[in-house]
């Protein structure tokens, strides 16, 4: 049994029991319709979508242990079943991703480290496929960006950047 909660201008317009199977599901129309200052600072759809595509893949990618959908206007970008972390990597981002991971695997007293790195061959000439976790929280660190991009400075070149999954 679940809860099916409607809000509307930051009024409770309705709130009961509802069947439902297990998980979380959560619509959002309109957000702004009634907030013009804040509507007017929302790019085109396009833009806005791959906002919340970002959040969404960020989030999938720290809970491989999970089930995942996004819908978009009944079109269904992704249905992410409960998987590996490898698995959850190239569900998100292709299969392709699965001959450019090398699996890295590290515990000390103090910290343990796990994830994947891409190889060498397959750095980009943009940031985008560099991920922080920590506590499954995606975190951005010029320090550790820093400290990874030393780990290849000799086997890429200083115009590329190498993708990771660290956590």
């Amino acid at each position: 049994l679940g809860t099916h909660l409607e809000v509307e201008a930051s009024k409770v317009i309705s709130q009961e029991p509802h069947p439902c199977s297990s998980g979380t599901d959560i619509q959002i129309k309109n957000l702004f319709y009634n907030i013009p200052a804040r509507r007017k600072f929302l790019k085109s759809n396009a833009v806005e979508l791959k906002h919340i595509i970002d959040q969404f893949q960020r989030i999938a990618l720290a809970y491989p242990d999970i089930s995942f959908k996004l819908v978009n206007e009944e079109t269904e970008l992704f249905e992410l079943p409960k998987t590996t972390l490898r698995q959850r990597i190239v569900a998100v981002f292709g299969k392709k991703y699965n001959e450019r991971l090398v699996p890295i695997d590290e515990s000390t007293a103090f910290i343990k480290i796990k994830g994947f790195l891409c190889k060498p061959e397959y750095a980009r000439k943009k940031r985008g496929d560099q991920y922080f976790f920590i506590n499954h929280r995606f975190i951005k660190s010029n320090y550790l960006l820093h400290a990874v991009g030393k780990a290849f400075h000799d086997l890429i070149s200083r115009d590329v950047h190498p993708g990771y999954f660290i956590y």
